[in-house]
């Protein structure tokens, strides 16, 4: 059964008829020197934003006397004020300016005034730092050309509370700004100097115990400051008569022909005068122009829209389509919207979106319910993981640009935040890379403490879910919202995050939480979660294929030990072994005992540092691996699953892919593994070599081959098949049948290759003869030792990008397991991270040769000379030059 909300095929031309009323949306805009649309006006008025990032001070309210007024005047004294790297929490800031040393470091977060802290309640010491009023203070003189224009003052991200001021004059206190997920826009034409120095002074109020503010559940410690202060930009956009907001593209595919789609235009524009005021609304999108005259009244505000029906440009033929990067392009758009009045242009507007359309559908079976997501009409397995910021809030375009490379790297299509994470930047490099977003309310917080809620809080939760929205809904990345995360919310919540959706954005699907229970309006979701505990901690590879589901959050991640490098990095050396507090308050208690027991039980007791490491990334990697195997092959009884969690907010060790400075854990090239797009594997529930296709379009004349081989590497078991598979199809192709004198211990080899023997996939297992739940690999402990012949055989770079060439080959009768090659700046040791090794911690078989390649950056390593580390399992360890290279020729 299809609920109201699921059927968006049927509802399209409703959804192109909404009331556009919406609050302002704010994107970077350009400077025009001459409008395409062929108005022969000049430009007297540029639509432009300035950034407020420089200069910017904190100082605690207990050390200040003075009040808004008079902090907010430029000739206030605020010398020993914190300079701080803005945006900025109190506690960035704070130990940006060494009043606290990295908590990242050691134990140095249990020195935190306030910790720990509980993150399902927002309580504050009362002689806590952080519990009283900070102030934020910058001054800023504005460009020349804004004299005479209204300028509008923006905020896109105060926690929690606030009174603004300006040039002693106050804008807004905290009877309108509160809210760590709200959006602001404030007139302050009459406030503003053009000719010389402005000051902003921002008196901050923590949040307070019920507040909906930002939290990071269990994923880490949260910061005893509850991140409050200013996360995001701070903005001023200077516009003429009639300014443009909240522009939106809404885009209907002809499905399932996609030769078609149907644009509709729309935005606000706002008349910032006391006189009526007539214009022209100009839109551009490539080569197709429509227009619209209107008229304003003094201070009015109207929502204009183009419609397909009305103008017939916007009924694009062929359109180039955005899709996740593992189906196709990413192609964008961008509209430019320009009001024109008295001759001249008042306002520029310029938005960037995508031509795709996301739908689902409800796979009912054997009682179960599985929703299915399509793109462009077509179904998807969704492989992806649960996104988190840094700890402090601290933006950083890098970390961002390398958590989508890894992403991208892995061949995961999506991530989940919960509550929306990190900058603009972020979900325009989403748009741009490929990457799709689950977005919506976070857990175990007062987001979902309902029968805590009064009439404010609910009121604040609204304005921020409309907030929201709309700030985000032109991003093609985004496929679904949640409603709610481990809980639906009360039937009054609910119909209000609907009502908010069906208005402002009835575009995507949405489910009113995370989980399978059905709410009071929306029904049932048709998908998962968890479950607790064990579902977060550790399961056996056998278990997942039994999760025939989309689990919007799991994984066997209970304990994920990084590797030696940047464990370092972490903790001091004498914290490093045996087990300590460093270790400890770094591991979640509730989840690393079942994680720990599986290490132990399966490949014995670790004696020492090295050896845990090892054996944590072998059992990273034989776990997580499985898990995405079993979501693809059993499409689309299974039709997605979200690691829990992708990265980290802190260096920590559980739930996550890679560490916090982005050193991949075997798990990572366990989910890089599974998710290739036409893929072999062994499906541990019945013993059965499966093909897993992601491509919506079928292969034929594939050779299969599988090889069994006891501990001893005698083979057991050889086949080879011709195989085909159709589009977006899993198919099983062979069942394994075991001699009776197979060892304990046993390997299995899959390739997968194309007509021509080119290779496709290859695939290596471990398998015990004790059945999955009850593996014992403690025989891997016995492998004799390997010394493999490494070498490197090319070493070449484009524009900054490195990739390296290597070749491995084991001369050995012996397995070669778990080779795990590194790259390491020789001086320091430290490894050259982020790295993107085609394959790691591989085997190889006896005599077995092969060729890996691996990219880096030059900027990651500073140009220092290179070295090929080799260490693995059973491997000798070794260590090789890297030849740098020649200069180039001038």
């Amino acid at each position: 059964m299809l609920n109201s909300h699921d059927n968006f095929i049927e509802n399209k031309m409703n959804k192109m008829t909404k009331n556009l009323y919406v609050i302002p949306f704010f994107f970077v805009c350009i400077i025009w020197l001459f409008y395409a649309c062929g108005t022969d006006a000049q430009i007297d008025v540029d639509s432009k934003e300035m950034v407020l990032k420089d200069n910017w001070a904190i100082r605690s309210s207990a050390e200040i006397t003075a009040d808004g007024a008079k902090i907010s005047m430029t000739g206030y004294q605020a010398e020993d004020w914190y300079k701080v790297t803005f945006p900025s929490t109190v506690l960035a800031g704070l130990v940006e300016n060494d009043v606290f040393a990295d908590p990242y470091y050691g134990t140095n977060i249990e020195d935190l005034p306030g910790y720990p802290v509980d993150f399902r309640h927002v309580l504050l010491p009362g002689d806590s730092p952080f519990n009283i009023p900070w102030w934020y203070r910058t001054c800023f003189t504005l460009p020349e050309d804004y004299s005479g224009k209204n300028i509008r003052l923006n905020f896109n991200g105060i926690n929690y509370r606030a009174n603004i001021w300006l040039n002693g004059n106050m804008v807004a206190d905290t009877s309108g700004i509160e809210g760590a997920y709200r959006l602001y826009d404030f007139d302050v034409t009459e406030f503003i100097t053009p000719d010389s120095t402005n000051c902003l002074a921002i008196e901050i109020f923590p949040p307070h115990e019920g507040a909906l503010t930002i939290s990071w559940v269990d994923w880490n410690p949260s910061p005893p400051d509850f991140g409050m202060g200013i996360w995001y930009d701070v903005t001023l956009r200077a516009a003429g008569k009639v300014d443009i907001i909240n522009p939106q593209v809404i885009t209907d595919l002809d499905l399932p022909a996609l030769d078609r789609a149907n644009l509709t235009v729309s935005a606000e524009i706002r008349n910032n005068e006391n006189e009526k005021t007539e214009g022209i609304l100009k839109g551009k999108i490539e080569d197709i122009e429509f227009s619209l005259k209107t008229s304003l009244l003094p201070g009015e505000t109207k929502t204009v829209t183009f419609s397909p029906e009305e103008f017939e440009q916007l009924q694009v033929s062929n359109p180039r389509l955005w899709w996740p990067h593992t189906m196709g392009e990413q192609n964008l758009y961008d509209l430019t919207l320009a009001y024109e009045t008295g001759g001249s242009i008042s306002d520029l507007e310029k938005t960037r979106f995508g031509i795709r359309e996301v739908t689902s559908w409800m796979n009912e079976f054997d009682g179960k319910r599985t929703r299915v997501f399509q793109i462009n009409g077509k179904n998807l397995v969704i492989r992806g993981g649960g996104y988190v910021q840094d700890m402090m809030l601290r933006p950083s375009k890098e970390r961002i640009d390398n958590d989508i490379r890894y992403a991208k790297h892995m061949n995961l299509n999506a991530l989940r935040m919960e509550a929306p994470r990190g900058s603009d930047y972020m979900f325009d490099r989403c748009d741009e890379e490929g990457i799709l977003l689950i977005v919506g309310w976070c857990c175990c917080s007062p987001w979902e403490q309902w029968s805590e809620w009064d009439s404010h809080t609910a009121d604040i939760a609204q304005k921020s879910w409309h907030d929201q929205i709309i700030h985000l809904r032109n991003h093609p990345s985004i496929f679904n919202w949640l409603l709610g995360s481990d809980f639906c919310p009360p039937e009054e919540v609910e119909r209000g995050y609907i009502s908010t959706l069906e208005k402002y954005d009835n575009t995507r699907p949405y489910q009113s939480s995370a989980t399978r229970e059905p709410s009071a309006i929306a029904g049932y979701t048709g998908v998962e979660m968890g479950p607790y505990r064990r579902g977060y901690s550790y399961m056996p590879p056998t278990y997942w294929y039994g999760k025939l589901e989309f689990n919007t959050e799991a994984g066997p991640g209970g304990e994920q030990i990084p590797p030696l490098e940047t464990l370092k990095k972490m903790m001091p050396e004498e914290d490093l072994w045996p087990i300590s507090k460093s270790w400890e308050i770094r591991l979640h208690k509730v989840f690393y005992p079942d994680a720990r027991k599986a290490l132990y039980s399966r490949y014995g007791e670790p004696q020492n540092l090295e050896e845990y490491i090892k054996k944590s990334q072998v059992l990273q990697q034989e776990t997580i691996k499985a898990m995405f195997e079993a979501f693809a092959g059993n499409k689309y009884r299974s039709s997605g699953i979200i690691y829990w969690m992708y990265n980290s907010a802190w260096p920590m060790m559980y739930w996550q892919l890679y560490d916090y400075f982005f050193n991949p854990n075997g798990g990572f090239y366990g989910a890089k593994k599974a998710c290739e797009n036409l893929h072999i594997q062994y499906t541990y529930d019945d013993g059965s070599i499966q093909i897993v296709n992601g491509y919506h379009k079928s292969f034929d004349k594939l050779n299969a081959s599988v090889q069994v081989y006891d501990l001893n590497m005698t083979e057991k078991f050889s086949k080879e098949i011709q195989a085909e598979i159709g589009a977006d199809e899993s198919k099983k192709i062979l069942k394994i049948e075991l001699p009776n004198d197979i060892s304990d211990v046993y390997f299995l080899k899959l390739k997968l290759n194309d007509s021509a023997g080119g290779d496709v996939s290859s695939n290596f297992y471990w398998l015990s003869v004790k059945g999955d739940e009850e593996a014992d690999f403690k025989a891997l402990n016995d492998l004799p030792s390997v010394q493999l012949n490494c070498s490197v055989k090319s070493l070449t770079e484009n524009n900054g990008k490195l990739t390296l060439v290597a070749d491995f080959e084991n001369p050995s009768s012996t397995l070669a397991f778990s080779v795990n090659p590194k790259i390491l700046m020789k001086d320091s040791g430290d490894p050259v991270l982020p790295i993107y090794w085609e394959d790691n911690y591989f085997s190889l078989l006896p005599n077995e040769k092969r060729e890996v390649k691996v990219e880096f950056y030059k900027k990651d390593f500073r140009g220092d000379p290179l070295l090929l580390a080799i260490e693995g399992w059973n491997i000798i360890p070794e260590m090789l030059n890297i030849k740098p290279l020649e200069p180039k020729q001038q």
